[in-house]
């Protein structure tokens, strides 16, 4: 029995001589793999900050770019009506004068009309003349 204890205290000498340095060993690649996970979870945050900011920024032009649009749709429209209300009045202003009896009579003169002096009187249903 002698023997056997020996050799079951060489080796338990051995891991104790050997504990240390296993123990350092597994220290560092503990530390080796946390620093793994935080670089690796560093970067996942760094790629979803960067895609939100890209996202929020592609917002704001759209939107910037969609109000440009709309502003300059406005604004041909609104030529558009002042040239429409330039017409209207053109339209207005020879109306107006088309049909002034003055203008009415001094065309009819022009195409060789004359006015009867006598009154004509148009018979309606009501009068009975």
């Amino acid at each position: 029995m002698g023997l056997a204890q020996e050799q079951l205290g060489a080796s338990r000498m051995g891991q104790t001589v050997r504990s240390p340095q296993h123990q350092e060993r597994q220290n560092q690649r503990m530390r080796e793999e946390a620093r793994r996970k935080t670089r690796l979870f560093q970067r996942i945050s760094l790629g979803l900050c960067c895609t939100v900011s890209f996202v929020a920024v592609w917002l704001v032009a759209a939107k910037g770019a969609s109000e440009y649009s709309m502003s300059y749709q406005n604004s041909r429209l609104q030529t558009q009506i002042q040239q429409q209300e330039a017409d209207n009045a053109n339209v207005s202003s020879q109306v107006a004068k088309e049909k002034d009896p003055a203008n009415i009579l001094a065309k009819a003169k022009a195409l060789g009309m004359q006015k009867q002096s006598k009154t004509v009187t148009i018979p309606t249903q009501t009068t009975g003349k």
